[in-house]
C-alpha cells in the first residue's frame, strides 16, 4: 500500500486551511475512490454529526459521534467537498482523487456565532421555492410545515413541530426521540438539506434529529408517510422507506 503525506488548501468563510489530506491508501485496482476522515473544532473536539458532501454531485454522508466519516463511490478528478453543520460556517474544500484511492482527510470546523439578519419575506421564501418546496405544498402530497407555521407554533425541540403529522408518533426515552410511525412499528428516515443523515439501526443513530438540528434551526419540514407523494430525488435513500420520510430544511439555506 503506497501512502503519500501532503496538505491541501480549502475555501472557507471563517478558514483560509481548513482540511488537511493526511494520507491517500491505494486500494486494489477497480475499487471506487473514497474519502474519509474526522471533523472537528478549532480546539480538536469531534463536530458529532457534521454532513460531508459531494458540491453539484450526489454523495455524501454524516459523521458519526466521533466526528468520523466516509464517502465512497467517487469518481477519479478533482472532487470539491462541503462540510455543514448547525452552529459552524461551512467549510468547502477540493481534493484530487486518483482512481481507486480512500484519501484521509481531517476538517477544521469554526463556531458560528452570527446571528441571521432579518430578510423580507420574499427572500424567505426564495430558498423554498428553488428546492420545490411550495410547488410540493401547492400539489397536496405529503404534509408541510412552512417558516411562518414554525413561527406560530415556536417549538422547543425539533421534534415538537412533529407532533400534530398524522402516522407520526415521537418516541422520547430520556433526552433521545425518535421519530415513528403511529404504530410505532419502524421509524421515519430523516433527509437535513437534502442528505441523508443515517440509517435506523446503525451505529449513528441520527433518527434522533434532535441531536442534528435544534428547534432554533429549522426552517420548514416535509413530511410522506409511507412515501406517498416523495419527490424522486429522496426516494430510495433510507431503507426505511415503507415507513415514510421526513425532509427537514434549516436555515443555512437562508442569505446572510
Amino acid at each position: 500500500m503506497r501512502i503519500a503525506y501532503f496538505y491541501v488548501a480549502a475555501a472557507c468563510a471563517a478558514t483560509p486551511v481548513a482540511a488537511q489530506v493526511i494520507a491517500q491508501a491505494v486500494s486494489p485496482p477497480g475499487a471506487n475512490s473514497a474519502l474519509s476522515g474526522v471533523v472537528v473544532d478549532t480546539v480538536g473536539h469531534p463536530v458529532q454529526y457534521a454532513q460531508v458532501v459531494v458540491v453539484n454531485g450526489t454523495a455524501g454522508t454524516t459523521a458519526d459521534e466521533d466526528g468520523r466519516f466516509h464517502v465512497a463511490g467517487l469518481s477519479a478528478g478533482r472532487n470539491v467537498f462541503e462540510v455543514r453543520r448547525i452552529g459552524f460556517e461551512p467549510v468547502y474544500f477540493e481534493v484530487a482523487l486518483r482512481d481507486s484511492v480512500d484519501v484521509q482527510v481531517r476538517v477544521s470546523m469554526h463556531a458560528n456565532v452570527r446571528a441571521l439578519t432579518t430578510v423580507e419575506v420574499d427572500e424567505v421564501r426564495e430558498p423554498l421555492k428553488r428546492v420545490g418546496f411550495y410547488d410540493r405544498m401547492a400539489q397536496g402530497n405529503g404534509h408541510f410545515i412552512s417558516p411562518e407555521m414554525l413561527a406560530k407554533m415556536r417549538p422547543l425541540r425539533a421534534t415538537d413541530a412533529l407532533m400534530n403529522i398524522p402516522n407520526v408518533a415521537i418516541d422520547r426515552r430520556g433526552n433521545k426521540s425518535r421519530v415513528m410511525t403511529a404504530n410505532m412499528r419502524c421509524e421515519y428516515g430523516i433527509v437535513i438539506d437534502k442528505v441523508l443523515v443515517g440509517e435506523a439501526g446503525s451505529r449513528i443513530r441520527t433518527t434522533y434529529p434532535d441531536d442534528l438540528v435544534s428547534a432554533s434551526d429549522l426552517y420548514a419540514i416535509e413530511v410522506y408517510p409511507r412515501n406517498r407523494g416523495l419527490p424522486l430525488q429522496f426516494l430510495g435513500m433510507s431503507h426505511e422507506d415503507g415507513c415514510g420520510t421526513i425532509v427537514i430544511w434549516t436555515k443555512q439555506m437562508l442569505p446572510r
